[in-house]
Protein backbone atom coordinates (compact mmCIF):
# COMPACT_ATOMS: atom_id res chain seq x y z
CA UNK A 1 0.00 0.00 0.00
CA UNK A 2 1.07 3.28 -0.85
CA UNK A 3 1.93 5.60 1.61
CA UNK A 4 -0.17 8.32 0.21
CA UNK A 5 -3.12 6.16 0.96
CA UNK A 6 -5.15 6.98 4.27
CA UNK A 7 -7.52 5.31 5.91
CA UNK A 8 -10.93 7.16 6.98
CA UNK A 9 -13.54 4.90 7.87
CA UNK A 10 -14.24 1.73 8.78
CA UNK A 11 -17.19 -1.18 9.92
CA UNK A 12 -17.03 -4.43 11.30
CA UNK A 13 -19.77 -7.06 11.08
CA UNK A 14 -19.73 -10.27 13.43
CA UNK A 15 -21.77 -12.77 14.28
CA UNK A 16 -21.86 -15.46 16.39
CA UNK A 17 -23.92 -18.65 16.31
CA UNK A 18 -24.66 -21.45 18.77
CA UNK A 19 -21.82 -23.56 17.59
CA UNK A 20 -19.45 -20.74 18.96
CA UNK A 21 -18.82 -20.02 15.21
CA UNK A 22 -17.65 -16.43 14.58
CA UNK A 23 -17.84 -14.92 11.22
CA UNK A 24 -16.42 -11.41 11.00
CA UNK A 25 -16.92 -9.15 7.63
CA UNK A 26 -14.61 -6.09 7.85
CA UNK A 27 -14.26 -3.19 5.44
CA UNK A 28 -12.25 -0.61 5.78
CA UNK A 29 -12.06 2.71 3.41
CA UNK A 30 -9.59 4.96 2.10
CA UNK A 31 -8.74 8.05 0.34
CA UNK A 32 -5.96 7.46 -2.28
CA UNK A 33 -5.28 10.72 -4.32
CA UNK A 34 -2.28 9.32 -6.34
CA UNK A 35 -4.91 6.73 -7.59
CA UNK A 36 -2.64 3.84 -5.85
CA UNK A 37 -4.89 1.08 -5.75
CA UNK A 38 -7.01 1.77 -9.55
CA UNK A 39 -3.52 1.72 -11.25
CA UNK A 40 -2.66 -1.98 -10.22
CA UNK A 41 -1.62 -3.95 -12.89
CA UNK A 42 -3.31 -7.85 -12.33
CA UNK A 43 0.31 -9.14 -10.73
CA UNK A 44 0.33 -6.13 -8.71
CA UNK A 45 -3.29 -6.71 -7.40
CA UNK A 46 -2.63 -10.15 -6.58
CA UNK A 47 0.27 -9.34 -4.88
CA UNK A 48 -1.39 -6.87 -2.71
CA UNK A 49 -4.16 -9.26 -1.88
CA UNK A 50 -1.44 -11.43 -0.57
CA UNK A 51 0.49 -9.25 1.76
CA UNK A 52 -2.96 -7.59 2.58
CA UNK A 53 -4.39 -10.86 4.02
CA UNK A 54 -0.69 -12.01 5.58
CA UNK A 55 -0.74 -8.36 7.84
CA UNK A 56 -4.01 -9.00 8.54
CA UNK A 57 -3.67 -12.32 9.93
CA UNK A 58 -0.06 -10.93 11.59
CA UNK A 59 -2.31 -8.76 13.42
CA UNK A 60 -4.93 -11.39 14.01
CA UNK A 61 -2.26 -13.62 15.56
CA UNK A 62 -1.17 -10.76 18.24
CA UNK A 63 -4.41 -10.63 19.67
CA UNK A 64 -5.20 -12.69 22.42
CA UNK A 65 -9.48 -13.82 21.51
CA UNK A 66 -10.32 -15.89 24.22
CA UNK A 67 -14.73 -17.61 24.68
CA UNK A 68 -15.52 -18.38 27.88
CA UNK A 69 -11.76 -18.28 28.80
CA UNK A 70 -10.41 -20.77 25.89
CA UNK A 71 -8.36 -19.27 23.75
CA UNK A 72 -9.28 -19.29 20.00
CA UNK A 73 -7.27 -18.12 16.80
CA UNK A 74 -8.24 -16.22 13.70
CA UNK A 75 -8.55 -17.06 10.47
CA UNK A 76 -8.46 -14.41 7.35
CA UNK A 77 -10.47 -16.68 4.74
CA UNK A 78 -10.92 -13.89 2.15
CA UNK A 79 -9.95 -10.41 1.10
CA UNK A 80 -10.61 -8.35 -1.62
CA UNK A 81 -9.59 -4.72 -2.92
CA UNK A 82 -12.32 -2.80 -4.60
CA UNK A 83 -12.85 0.82 -5.61
CA UNK A 84 -15.68 3.08 -5.03
CA UNK A 85 -14.21 5.54 -7.09
CA UNK A 86 -11.00 5.68 -8.51
CA UNK A 87 -9.75 8.22 -5.32
CA UNK A 88 -11.96 5.97 -2.99
CA UNK A 89 -10.85 2.60 -2.55
CA UNK A 90 -12.21 -0.23 -0.16
CA UNK A 91 -10.39 -3.01 1.85
CA UNK A 92 -13.01 -6.14 2.55
CA UNK A 93 -12.00 -9.19 4.64
CA UNK A 94 -13.87 -12.36 6.03
CA UNK A 95 -12.24 -13.91 9.20
CA UNK A 96 -12.98 -16.32 11.60
CA UNK A 97 -12.64 -18.30 14.39
CA UNK A 98 -15.04 -20.55 16.86
CA UNK A 99 -15.32 -21.33 20.55
CA UNK A 100 -17.31 -23.31 22.90
CA UNK A 101 -20.72 -21.74 24.03
CA UNK A 102 -22.61 -23.24 27.13
CA UNK A 103 -26.23 -22.71 28.31
CA UNK A 104 -26.08 -19.47 30.52
CA UNK A 105 -23.85 -16.84 30.70
CA UNK A 106 -20.89 -17.02 28.15
CA UNK A 107 -17.96 -14.11 27.87
CA UNK A 108 -15.89 -12.98 24.97
CA UNK A 109 -12.79 -11.28 25.23
CA UNK A 110 -10.15 -9.51 23.39
CA UNK A 111 -7.42 -8.35 23.99
CA UNK A 112 -5.14 -6.39 21.75
CA UNK A 113 -1.96 -3.22 22.03
CA UNK A 114 -3.56 0.10 22.95
CA UNK A 115 -3.82 2.72 20.37
CA UNK A 116 -5.37 5.82 19.91
CA UNK A 117 -7.63 5.50 16.63
CA UNK A 118 -6.62 7.28 13.45
CA UNK A 119 -10.31 7.09 12.04
CA UNK A 120 -13.86 6.27 13.08
CA UNK A 121 -15.32 3.31 12.88
CA UNK A 122 -18.52 1.25 13.60
CA UNK A 123 -18.86 -2.43 15.31
CA UNK A 124 -22.29 -5.05 14.91
CA UNK A 125 -22.31 -8.20 17.28
CA UNK A 126 -24.93 -9.89 16.15
CA UNK A 127 -25.10 -12.72 19.11
CA UNK A 128 -26.96 -15.78 20.14
CA UNK A 129 -27.95 -14.90 23.14
CA UNK A 130 -28.93 -11.36 25.39
CA UNK A 131 -25.73 -8.96 26.04
CA UNK A 132 -26.13 -8.07 29.44
CA UNK A 133 -22.28 -6.72 30.02
CA UNK A 134 -20.05 -4.51 27.78
CA UNK A 135 -16.71 -3.43 28.33
CA UNK A 136 -15.82 -1.31 25.41
CA UNK A 137 -14.29 2.56 24.19
CA UNK A 138 -16.85 4.15 22.24
CA UNK A 139 -20.59 4.86 21.67
CA UNK A 140 -21.79 1.18 22.95
CA UNK A 141 -25.86 0.55 22.61
CA UNK A 142 -27.60 -2.43 23.40
CA UNK A 143 -30.66 -4.02 21.66
CA UNK A 144 -31.19 -7.55 22.97
CA UNK A 145 -28.90 -9.54 21.42
CA UNK A 146 -27.40 -6.79 18.89
CA UNK A 147 -24.56 -4.97 20.18
CA UNK A 148 -23.33 -1.45 18.08
CA UNK A 149 -20.40 0.32 19.38
CA UNK A 150 -19.33 4.13 17.56
CA UNK A 151 -16.04 4.55 18.04
CA UNK A 152 -14.61 8.19 16.44
CA UNK A 153 -11.34 9.12 15.54
CA UNK A 154 -9.13 9.64 18.82
CA UNK A 155 -10.62 7.55 20.65
CA UNK A 156 -8.36 4.90 22.99
CA UNK A 157 -9.03 1.51 22.37
CA UNK A 158 -7.58 -1.81 22.77
CA UNK A 159 -6.26 -3.40 26.06
CA UNK A 160 -9.06 -5.97 27.08
CA UNK A 161 -12.20 -5.70 25.33
CA UNK A 162 -15.11 -8.12 26.38
CA UNK A 163 -19.10 -8.99 26.03
CA UNK A 164 -21.28 -11.08 28.26
CA UNK A 165 -24.37 -12.79 26.93
CA UNK A 166 -26.53 -15.43 27.96
CA UNK A 167 -27.74 -18.00 25.53
CA UNK A 168 -30.91 -20.62 26.52
CA UNK A 169 -29.77 -23.81 25.23
CA UNK A 170 -26.94 -24.81 23.84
Amino acid sequence: MSEEVKPIYAKGFFTMDLSGTVRQYTVFYYTDPKFYYANLSEDEYRRELSLLRRNMQQFLDEEVIRINGVRVHAKVVYVNVGLLTVNLPFIEFLITFKGSLRSGVNNYEDEYEEEVTEYPYDILWWLPGNVVEVSMAGEVNVKGNVLTVKVSEGTRVGGKESITFIVDNV
